[in-house]
């Protein structure tokens, strides 16, 4: 199988659409406000987003999202992965990790050093692809603020 991964263009929206509605297809998540539009803006037309795809015998298979990250505890750049996802009937053929592979090419043309990402408790499928590239888990608690406590912030 031939596996290309490249950059993300405007006509790959729909297909990045259907990809990030399946990944947060979970209750308490909202896959209805990700539309082709959103993509294209958000994520594709932003420069602040690295965001390839994955093509499998010409075919948009997954994708992987990532942004610029300084960590001072080392004192480098390198990038966060906000998102990485390969379609159910693409998995287990290498995807994933030239997804990675790709992203960390993305990073060190930049000067990075490094690829930190997270994962959700329980998806055994995501923690045991993470582990088999080489990933180092390390102890760290996540926190997001959003909506209304967001705001009030402001």
């Amino acid at each position: 199988m031939t596996i290309a991964v490249r950059e993300a263009v405007p006509a790959d929206a729909p297909m990045l659409a259907e990809l990030l509605r399946a990944i947060n297809d979970e209750p308490g998540l909202h896959p209805e406000r990700i539309t082709a539009e959103s993509v294209r803006h958000d994520l594709i037309g932003d420069p602040r987003v690295a965001l390839l795809v994955a093509e499998a015998e010409g075919v948009v298979a997954g994708f992987v999202s990532g942004h610029p990250f300084y960590d001072s505890a080392s004192s480098r750049w390198g990038m966060v992965i906000g998102d990485i996802y390969v379609a159910h009937e693409a998995r287990r053929r290498g995807i994933g990790r030239a997804l990675v592979a790709a992203l960390a090419g993305s990073a060190a043309r930049d000067g990075g050093a490094f690829l930190w990402w997270a994962a959700d408790p329980g998806d055994e499928l995501a923690l045991a692809f993470h582990r088999g590239i080489g990933a180092e888990e390390t102890p760290t608690i996540s926190f997001f603020i959003g909506d209304d406590d967001f705001r009030r912030l402001l």
